[in-house]
């Protein structure tokens, strides 16, 4: 009976090792098992937890609206970036609060030429019969850079009548002219045939420089022109300033 009871203690012994070994061994499972971001017993990359934006490697796992990746340093929404440093949903980096840019900014731009700063003078009166063009300079003597952008408003007048010219269809472009530089319209014009009773001779043309509003008179040496200020498409016009 004794060996019994030692064979039985023994038996009880060595389940307690057997459950203890098992214990430990389901301890270590436990913890080489794979987690979130950690690498399965066959090496490859175990899926992440929900709601964890990372894989195993911190790259992106897939999170939207613009969030910045691993080692960004802030997220945005809708793909705006944020300062220095974060990324936009592009991958483009701001540059500056909200990635804005000044690059449109009016600050320094040239002022507009002022009528009074202007000299106006001929530069070609024209020759010959039928169509002719006659060029005008406007001359900048500010002292400073300026710019003229558009259709002067020229006015034939003698004592009696003034007409009006009309535009052509040309596309004005900006013109910066530095002190001292002129820049330039031309005032087409139809000459009148002798006898012809739309004969009208002008002794006048006032001049006003684009987007101004006070005029200068230069004497018309011109002749008598076609009277033309009712129809549709008049043979004498104006065209825009350029260089």
């Amino acid at each position: 009976m004794p060996k019994l009871r030692n064979r039985r203690t023994n038996v009880r012994k060595n389940a307690a090792v057997v459950t203890g070994a098992a214990a430990l061994l389901a301890l270590l499972t436990a913890c080489n098992g794979t987690a979130s971001g950690s690498v399965s017993a066959d090496g490859g990359k175990a899926a992440p937890v929900a709601g964890d934006s990372s894989t195993a490697d911190g790259s992106s796992g897939g999170s939207t609206g613009g969030s910045s990746s691993g080692s960004g340093t802030g997220s945005g929404t809708g793909g705006s970036g944020s300062a220095s440093g974060s990324s936009t949903a592009g991958g483009s980096s701001a540059s500056g609060s909200g990635g804005s840019s000044s690059g449109g900014s009016g600050a320094g731009s040239v002022a507009a030429c002022q009528a009074s700063q202007l000299g106006y003078s001929w530069a070609d009166t024209g020759s010959g019969s039928g169509q002719k063009q006659a060029v005008v300079a406007l001359t900048n003597k500010s002292g400073h850079s300026c710019t003229m952008f558009g259709f002067p408003g020229v006015d034939l007048v003698n004592s009696g009548q003034q007409w009006s010219l009309r535009r052509t269809g040309a596309t004005p472009q900006r013109v910066t002219l530095a002190s001292g530089a002129a820049a330039h319209f031309t005032l087409t014009y139809l000459v009148a045939e002798p006898g012809d009773s739309t004969a009208f001779t002008p002794t006048t043309v006032v001049v006003t420089a684009p987007n101004q509003r006070t005029s200068f008179d230069l004497p018309w040496h011109g002749g008598a022109v076609v009277l033309q200020d009712g129809a549709t498409h008049p043979g004498t016009y104006v065209g825009p300033v350029t260089r």
